[in-house]
């Protein structure tokens, strides 16, 4: 029987193949690779967003526990990059009900207050904590630990704007939260907020930081957190920033607010009030300087009340406005289409976080209209 050479492929048919499948990946690369980049671009994404809000829901779970007893601050340290407070978030046992958890045999210095014989700087802050020991409503010592939280340059990253977000309890060594956070050179990771005619206003950063021992602090009533997480793709170098903003409630720092904040403030300087025409409308401006105690003293000033009267014997004075206090050097309040006729005084008092009241000083008479 005679067999038959089994036969192969043919040059032309091979540089067809080739041809084919050359043709066929050079449709398909550029999608694979599109698709490629968006994955990674999106898992840039994910990955920054996990980190701040790893951040954010490890401040939030302890912050909304702060809380004290008699004598013991809330807030101990509100510091732009640094905060601290006292919270009963750890028991050794179960003999503390008011602890947020228990783990038996934990040490005291996890479930106790900071002790005064173990006071050390605050992180990032040249203050010293405690001042005192603190006891609780048996002669016993307080069982809120005093939690910080803080951020320190990322030394590994080589960038100056990235930072390791840290946790202490009391004066023990510090825990790493999470690294790679972005926080630019012109914006602060904490902001605090007070309420000011109704609303929480946020606290100059010149103010900060404010410590357990200022009555400003006792007036925060919310922090605010900017947690921004910063990814880098190793193979393509694009960067992805996600930031992640969002404020807590300090709810138990209503019953810590001092019921008198010192003396009554200090009255308003140069308090001056000029009839202005512009763009056809009439209105009376109303400058004054700010109270001593506003951005320096008790720096315990409100608001202002802006008043006047009728400049005739017996006269009562009118409130106008509430002006909230900001720490400016000076105020301006605008009187549009004031009402009336006749001579008026106008005259601005400070109000204190206590409600005291200063004296009041008036500017020279105006004659209405």
């Amino acid at each position: 029987m005679r067999r038959h050479a089994r036969r192969g492929f043919t040059i032309m048919e091979i540089i067809v193949a080739m041809t084919l499948t050359l043709a066929v990946f050079a449709i398909t690369l550029p999608f694979v690779r599109a698709q490629t980049r968006a994955l990674g671009s999106s898992a840039g994404r994910l990955d920054a967003e996990q980190l701040a809000r790893y951040a954010q829901r490890a401040i939030d779970a302890d912050l909304r526990l702060a809380s004290s007893v008699a004598g013991q601050p809330v807030l101990v340290q509100a510091g732009p990059m640094a905060l601290s407070f006292n919270a009963n978030l750890l028991a050794s046992d179960t003999l503390d009900p008011g602890a947020a958890d228990v783990e038996p045999g934990a040490a005291t210095t996890l479930t106790e207050s900071w002790r005064l014989t173990d006071a050390a700087a605050l992180p990032i802050g040249a203050r010293s904590y405690p001042s005192a020991d603190h006891l609780d409503a048996h002669g016993g010592i307080s069982h809120h630990e005093t939690i910080s939280y803080f951020l320190h340059p990322d030394t590994i990253s080589g960038r100056s704007d990235l930072y390791v977000l840290y946790r202490r309890v009391n004066a023990r060594d510090s825990v790493q939260v999470v690294r790679a956070l972005h926080v630019p050179a012109d914006s602060q990771f904490f902001s605090y907020y007070r309420p000011i005619g109704g609303a929480l206003l946020r606290i100059a950063a010149s103010r900060l930081p404010l410590y357990w021992d200022s009555l400003a602090i006792d007036s925060v009533r919310a922090v605010g957190v900017r947690a921004a997480g910063y990814y880098r793709d190793r193979s393509t170098g694009a960067e992805t920033i996600r930031t992640v903003s969002w404020r807590v409630p300090v709810q138990n720092a209503a019953s810590r607010l001092a019921t008198q904040c010192g003396a009554a403030p200090a009255a308003p300087d140069d308090v001056d009030a000029d009839k202005e025409t512009a763009s056809g409308i009439f209105r009376l401006e109303v400058d004054w300087a700010a109270s001593d105690d506003d951005a320096g003293g008790e720096t315990d000033v409100r608001y202002y009340l802006v008043e006047r009267r009728l400049n005739v014997t017996g006269a009562l004075w009118e409130t106008l406005a509430t002006v909230p206090a900001t720490t400016a050097s000076s105020y301006r309040w605008d009187h549009t289409l004031p009402g009336g006729s006749g001579t008026y005084e106008y005259g601005v008092r400070a109000v204190d976080c206590a409600g005291q009241v200063s004296s009041r000083t008036t500017a020279s008479t105006v004659t209405l209209p």
